[in-house]
């Protein structure tokens, strides 16, 4: 049921993770644990369809959501190693057409930090819409935003990954996608994709989800605008269009991997991806106030990863990461000095901290110390 690698001393840790299995709290997943590039485990079980029967193997890929932010917020961050974009600088000084409708203001850094005001669509979107680059573009030019820009902070669930995208698109004339593909995972060899290639989609797992009935705000706000739907998800025109917020494809193995090179490249200084100074211009915190789209105290970096996020990334306050809706999530821990992920094909549909990955970190941690 079982597959990968544990180093022996982790075996408490693998124990958990077949229980879950066993017990019927998961129906495929995958869980590694990388320290400079060799993994402490690197585990992954169930089934990637289990109306088929089909196994989940080792470059199983499933969509994990808005765990997605934390890998382009690691490319936003080498963009700015490069001196391409600057956390400063106003939006419209890349993007001409964003200065309208009173969004002169708002620079990079509102956006990455979820305080730019445009945390969500005004208007009807459908799910097909999200897969029109355009037409989601001409929107968010056209929008005025909810609040002044670094007055408030609302989580920019469905938004954030075009904003940055198309800033992106402006500065390198390359989609996300694309440098996710060039910087990453041809680079590093590994499975990550926003926008999987065709010969990648007999690998991706199928979602399923325990659907809770939960009462939907009239109003639209950052999360019910499209409402999530999961058989939508398990399209492949949704499967290989680049919805960056959202649909990132990839299995632990590779997150973690990302994680633990760019964390290596903080505290060993090993400049694989980018330099010391820089992610740690990136790891400043913002302004630390309560996320109104979460309604909990979320402590947003500059580039918006989450930093200090309790258990779920571990027992270190100085851990950074993202994680997404359904329970897939990485980060990276400076102080042991490794990067993290758990992704999963079962759907916990609530926004609360998902058990499976907390009883994984907290045995990680004891065995550790």
């Amino acid at each position: 049921m079982i597959n990968g690698y544990c180093e022996e001393k982790y075996n408490p840790v693998k124990k958990i993770f077949e229980s879950y299995f066993l017990k019927q709290e998961e129906i495929g997943a995958s869980f590694a644990i990388y320290k400079e590039g060799k993994p402490l485990i690197d585990l992954y079980g169930g089934f990637k369809n289990k109306n088929n029967n089909n196994n989940w193997e080792e470059n199983t890929i499933v969509n994990v959501f808005s765990a997605t932010k934390g890998i382009y917020e690691i490319i936003v961050s080498i963009l700015i190693d490069q001196s391409i974009l600057d956390l400063e600088k106003s939006v419209s000084y890349y993007w001409n057409a964003f200065k309208q409708s009173n969004k002169r203001e708002i620079k990079l850094k509102h956006i990455l930090s979820h305080q730019s005001g445009l945390y969500r669509f005004k208007e009807k979107i459908t799910q097909e819409d999200l897969l029109d680059w355009n037409k989601i573009i001409t929107i968010l030019e056209n929008q005025q935003p909810d609040h002044p820009c670094g007055e408030r902070t609302y989580y920019h669930a469905k938004t954030h990954g075009f904003l940055i995208g198309e800033i992106i698109k402006k500065t390198t004339n390359k989609s996300l996608g694309e440098l996710t593909f060039e910087l990453l995972s041809k680079k590093l060899n590994l499975d990550f994709f926003i926008g999987t290639p065709k010969n990648k989609l007999s690998n991706i797992a199928f979602l399923y989800e325990d659907k809770k009935e939960s009462k939907i705000s009239a109003e639209f706000n950052a999360f019910n605008n499209p409402e999530h739907e999961i058989n939508f998800y398990n399209k492949e025109n949704w499967q290989t269009a680049e919805v960056p917020s959202m649909n990132g494809h990839g299995n632990a193995r590779s997150i973690a991997r990302i994680y633990d090179i760019f964390v290596n490249d903080l505290i060993l200084e090993k400049n694989i991806l980018l330099s010391k100074s820089s992610i740690k211009k990136c790891l400043t915190e913002n302004d630390n106030r309560v996320d109104e789209s979460l309604m909990l105290p979320i402590r947003w970096s500059q580039v918006g990863l989450i930093l200090r996020g309790g258990w779920i990334f571990g027992k270190n306050k100085e851990s950074f990461g993202h994680n997404g809706w359904g329970g897939s999530l990485g980060f990276a821990d400076p102080i042991l000095g490794i990067g993290a992920a758990y992704t999963t094909n079962k759907i916990n549909p609530t926004m609360t901290s998902d058990q499976r990955i907390i009883s994984l970190l907290k045995e990680f941690y004891k065995v550790s110390t």
